[in-house]
């Protein structure tokens, strides 16, 4: 049968003029609208999203108007000053305004039934923060009504990736407090990788990663396979298109197109198949004291988070992810406390040395532990700077999210939340500045990342905490 020129290609027609070979590319998006092919280029490639809860030592963190210098708790990102930003709140000399900086848009106080959940981190949601209750976290399960940011950006540019993100913890569940921040689509908390061997084995175990010649023998065949179905699709599109009309003629140049997009994608997932034999190797499987006393006192945390860092900076040069995050411990009471630091000299949970009670020893402590997580981020910062790309190096592609879910801990204030973004950013964000902000929702510096990453977010957030813009300037 003839498809006249008059006559709309449905599905099934085009199913059936193609033969079965168009099955057998289940990546292929034939029938879809073509986002993915259609993305725009992105400003930054990468993006890192760092959580730690129970606030700062406020007066150790930001900058001092009146010196150049950084401040204590910033001092491990002075190597990286040209690609740093910090969101300042608005300073009274040394001391930072109520109300400003970074904020909960429509609540500055602490615990209050009007506010947001107390600890909880709902600074990487868009769905529904009060639906999360204080309970026993260890097997509970908070579900939200929509996906986290990261998630939205994941969705967008994973591309050839082999995953979509990649989820760290250290310790990243107890207490009474919600501490997820990565949920899917549909509003499901997306479990953390919180062990050196269940990461190794997620991100660099099993067949994803093609290792060893038989792995690559096994791609090579693959691409061969997928290449043949190609060309035989290639050929039918080229003989249906004369006897279609117009309209039909652009949805099979559409049609084309995606199968363009898809050999390129599998081009350059072979390609990074058989980098990892090369310049893509595995960072070295790190020894973390995985005993019950050292996971109790929280002496494996200083040898597990620099080992995260080396996985993601990994993960970025093999092309395994473009999104990761990483949590530092859990917020609230009832248990531990999460992050614990042994080594740093005393073995006091954050959330206790969080409220300080303005004690001069507890503060000292607070700002020890805020020193040691800025560290470790820096130390990711020197990973990725150490990884050359041809625009320049992993860093400058990247833009990483140092967030918190308090102003201090001790009064559980929803303003001068002590986030910053890092990076290169792809230029996307003028770096190297300190902003001193008014009263600035924190979802629209979310809604900026989404946007510095290429992905449309028109809309981030519920309620009074949702927002429709990216931050200005």
């Amino acid at each position: 049968m003839k498809l006249l020129h008059r006559n709309r290609l449905g599905r099934r027609d085009l199913i059936q003029r193609l033969g079965g070979a168009a099955l057998g590319l289940p990546l292929l998006e034939l029938f879809g609208n073509g986002r993915r092919a259609h993305a725009a280029v992105t400003k930054s490639r990468y993006a890192v999203f760092c959580y730690t809860p129970d606030g700062v030592n406020q007066q150790a963190f930001w900058p001092r108007s009146s010196s150049a210098e950084p401040s204590p708790i910033l001092a491990p990102f002075a190597p990286f000053k040209d690609k740093l930003l910090v969101l300042s709140p608005q300073m009274d000399g040394d001391i930072p305004r109520k109300g400003t900086g970074l904020i909960y848009t429509g609540y500055t106080g602490g615990i209050g039934p009007s506010g947001p959940p107390q600890h909880q981190a709902t600074i990487c949601l868009t769905g529904r923060v009060g639906a999360l209750r204080y309970q026993p976290q260890v097997n509970v399960v908070n579900r939200v009504d929509g996906p986290s940011i990261d998630q939205v950006i994941a969705d967008a540019v994973q591309g050839d990736s082999a995953f979509s993100s990649l989820n760290f913890g250290l310790h990243p569940v107890g207490g009474d407090t919600p501490s997820d921040i990565n949920f899917d689509k549909d509003g499901s908390p997306l479990k953390r990788m919180s062990s050196p061997d269940e990461a190794w084995d997620r991100v660099f175990g099993g067949t994803v990663m093609g290792a060893g010649p038989s792995g690559v023998e096994q791609a090579a065949r693959e691409q061969r396979k997928q290449a043949a179905l190609a060309d035989f699709l290639h050929s039918r599109f080229a003989t249906l298109r004369p006897s279609l009309s117009a309209s039909d003629r652009q949805s099979v140049d559409r049609h084309l197109q995606s199968l363009r997009a898809f050999e390129d994608r599998k081009t350059r997932m072979a390609a990074a198949q058989a980098n990892l034999q090369g310049q893509c190797a595995r960072p070295v499987r790190a020894a973390v004291p995985s005993d019950a006393t050292a996971e109790r006192t929280g002496a494996d945390t200083e040898k597990l988070a620099p080992f995260f860092m080396d996985l993601i900076a990994a993960a970025f040069s093999c092309n395994l992810t473009k999104v990761a995050s990483v949590t530092f411990g859990y917020p609230g009471g009832g248990d531990a406390g999460g992050l614990r630091t042994p080594w740093l000299g005393f073995t006091d949970p954050l959330h206790s040395v969080s409220h300080h009670g303005g004690r001069a020893d507890v503060l000292d402590k607070y700002m020890k532990m805020n020193i040691w997580v800025a560290s470790q981020v820096a130390g990711l910062m020197q990973r990725l700077a150490a990884i050359p790309t041809s625009e320049g190096t992993l860093l400058d592609q990247t833009t990483i999210y140092w967030f918190n879910r308090h102003g201090d801990g001790n009064t559980h204030s929803n303003w001068a939340l002590p986030n910053i973004l890092l990076g290169g950013t792809g230029c996307y964000f003028k770096m190297g500045r300190v902003l001193q902000l008014p009263a600035t929702s924190a979802t629209k510096v979310l809604i900026a990342i989404g946007n510095a990453m290429g992905v449309d977010v028109p809309t981030l957030g519920k309620g009074q905490f949702m927002d429709t813009a990216p931050l200005a300037g």
